[in-house]
């Protein structure tokens, strides 16, 4: 029989920074603390299964036992001022996308175990399942929640992709890690949008790592706060001390605006397929795009947009007209006027009234 110890060794030497145990019993504090942010209105919307789902697995996966939770690091690049037509993204997002990535790690542990235990069932979720892979992290004992709600992992910080294998192993639990942030407050005082409402308390529907994977429509009161994030955001982390930056790969997460904007369905696939910016799709991205652009605030941009005030979509066309007027100008004021002319789609025209100045 298998013993944990020879479990963990072994997804150790797969890369992961950290490796813990816990049991199939309920999450009562997430339980807790879920129902609190519903009512709040905290939720991001990307949560899946239902409330009792994500906090019950001994009872909605009947045959799940014990829970192996990982850690896996990655590099945490700081981004150099830019003045030119550049937009950001998550350090988290360079590369492979870690879904793909932390997923086949898992699965090479699960074949080992395999093939050392009879009978052996398993489950592997990375952001992808029911449960909630910070509390998964926090109760197997592999880090502690800081003041941003990110699991921190001593000697690493939260620079890192979370995941858990569900299985049918009866395996002891490890402790809890206990931590405590002190008084520091600066992922509080650094979230641009104010999406910390408090220590440990984080409203998701105003985080821009939330907002910028998200369809639809940007609320207008946060697009001038979002900067030049294209995919997520990064400011809770890099201002925690318990972090590690790599402050030489800025060049890592810059992404070339006008090529963004301009690229079509092929392109994109071809740079970006294998990544997480390839998973949330070109169109979402166009649309933060845009929205850096307005808040690069450069007269340079104005090609770009006045391209994606054709663009076949209205979310893209509305978005634009809000950065071409953050823009201004003569010619801002002219593009908008002729948009307004030839505009059907009644919410790209209160986007282009609104960019106008004109009430409502």
């Amino acid at each position: 029989m298998i013993t944990k110890e020879q479990i963990k060794e072994y997804i150790t030497g797969l890369g992961m920074c950290a490796v813990g145990f816990t049991h199939s019993g309920p999450f009562y504090r997430l339980e807790r603390v879920l129902k609190e942010r519903h009512g709040e209105g905290y939720l991001s919307g990307f949560e899946k299964g239902t409330i009792h789902e994500r906090c019950r697995p001994g009872e909605c996966f009947d045959w799940v036992r014990s829970i192996i939770s990982v850690a896996y690091p990655y590099k945490l690049y700081r981004t150099a001022p830019d003045t030119g037509l550049k937009g950001t993204i998550s350090s988290s997002a360079v590369g492979e996308d870690y879904h793909r990535l932390l997923h086949s790690k898992l699965g090479q542990a699960a074949r080992y175990i395999s093939e050392r235990t009879e009978g052996f069932r398993y489950e592997i979720m990375v952001d992808t399942g029911t449960l909630a892979d910070r509390e998964v992290a926090h109760r197997s004992g592999i880090g502690w929640y800081g003041k941003n709600c990110s699991i921190i992992i001593p000697s690493f910080g939260a620079g890192v992709f979370l995941g858990e294998m569900l299985t049918n192993l009866v395996l002891e639990p490890d402790p809890p890690l206990e931590g405590d942030c002190g008084e520091c407050t600066r992922c509080i005082e650094n979230c641009p949008t104010g999406a910390l409402v408090g220590p440990y308390t984080l409203d998701a529907q105003r985080c821009i790592s939330c907002l910028t994977q998200k369809r639809g429509i940007v609320p207008q009161d946060i697009r001038d706060r979002m900067g030049d994030s294209l995919y997520g955001c990064d400011q809770c982390i890099l201002s925690c001390p318990h972090n590690q930056v790599d402050k030489n790969g800025s060049k890592a997460v810059s992404v070339d605006l006008e090529e963004l904007i301009g690229m079509d369905e092929k392109g994109f696939n071809k740079k970006y397929k294998h990544s997480a910016l390839g998973w949330r799709g070109l169109n979402v991205l166009k649309r933060n795009a845009v929205i850096a652009l307005g808040n690069r605030g450069h007269q340079s941009g104005i090609d770009a947009l006045e391209n994606a005030l054709r663009h076949p979509l209205p979310i893209i066309r509305g978005h634009a007209a809000w950065a071409v007027g953050r823009i201004g100008g003569k010619r801002a004021q002219r593009m908008l006027e002729e948009s307004l002319a030839r505009e059907q789609d009644e919410y790209v025209r209160e986007e282009i009234r609104a960019a106008l100045g004109e009430p409502e």
